[in-house]
């Protein structure tokens, strides 16, 4: 199942998304008579009423995605939606660093015992299409394309064969990071949290849909050139890992989200390095997921 936030009169709205259409949650679950559900993806994961989306979603396909008698409310056209990220608030976002081989080796550096953990700022998230903003006097913003668990279940001292169900689904997160700032003051977090530097989305595809997560190949490009191209098996920490190592020590809530760490490629590392500028987009591909897309200025 395939899961997005969208705007609708102003507000925000969960949808369940099936070929180019958008079925909103609420107003379907309304229209089938079905158990009533909240309006919002985190509303949905908080409450644990991913058994009523399970049972609308299957509502929908049984009736060919509603195209023929659904009323307009209950549906958006996907080129037509104002998408929003699928979680635009939440309650933490857990990264990784240094979580592929290529990356710590571009960097000379030695793998990591054990994950290596930072944060950014929930309010810098934004969604498919939004804008990454420079910072006025900034010149070195870096991309990150990385893969992104999004925590269904609450989650403490989990062991790892545990972990998985916690896991809801997975998305893309881009973790922009502002280099001069990251490295100047020897640690990570302002320069990650920067406003509109964790672009995210474009949706959430469920667990259950995804598979091996460990069997998808990640691409960035910026103005469609190339410039990170690994496979997720090429991970150091597991997603089940990562989440039992960090339910050890911070429960873990519905819709936090944990995004795995990015591949080689990364434009401080290149010889010479390239940073984001005005005019640039960038876009990165999880096969299984889709693309996430953002302009830069």
């Amino acid at each position: 199942m395939r899961l997005l936030s969208y705007e609708r009169d102003g507000k925000e709205r969960a949808a369940i998304l099936i070929d180019d259409r958008a079925y909103d949650v609420a107003n379907c679950s309304a229209f089938f008579s079905l158990d009533p559900v909240p309006s919002t993806l985190l509303e949905l994961l908080s409450g644990g009423k991913q058994q009523n989306l399970e049972d609308l979603d299957a509502k929908l396909r049984a009736h060919g995605g509603g195209r023929s008698h659904l009323p307009l409310q209950c549906w958006a056209a996907l080129d037509e939606a104002r998408l929003l990220p699928p979680i635009p608030r939440p309650g933490k976002i857990v990264c990784l660093g240094r979580n592929y081989r290529d990356h710590i080796e571009e960097q000379g550096a030695k793998p990591p015992d054990k994950p290596l953990l930072f944060s950014k700022a929930s309010s810098c998230v934004i969604g498919p299409g939004q804008k990454i903003l420079i910072p006025p006097g900034s010149v070195k913003v870096d991309y990150e394309g990385e893969l992104a668990i999004i925590v269904g279940g609450e989650a403490k001292n989990v062991g790892e064969e545990d972990a998985a169900a916690a896991i809801y689904g997975y998305t893309i997160l881009n973790d922009v990071t502002e280099r001069e700032i990251q490295f100047g003051e020897k640690q990570w977090f302002r320069g990650k949290s920067i406003d509109t530097f964790a672009p995210m989305g474009p949706w959430i595809v469920t667990a259950d849909e995804i598979g091996d997560p460990l069997a998808m190949e990640l691409t960035t490009k910026v103005n469609s050139e190339v410039r990170q191209n690994e496979s997720t098996g090429m991970l150091i920490f597991t997603p089940a890992f990562v989440v039992s190592y960090i339910s050890r020590t911070m429960t873990l809530e519905p819709g936090d989200v944990i995004s795995t760490g990015t591949p080689g490629g990364v434009g401080v590392f290149r010889d010479p390095p390239v940073f984001l500028k005005s005019g640039d987009v960038v876009e990165i591909t999880i096969d299984k997921i889709g693309t996430l897309t953002n302009p830069v200025a």
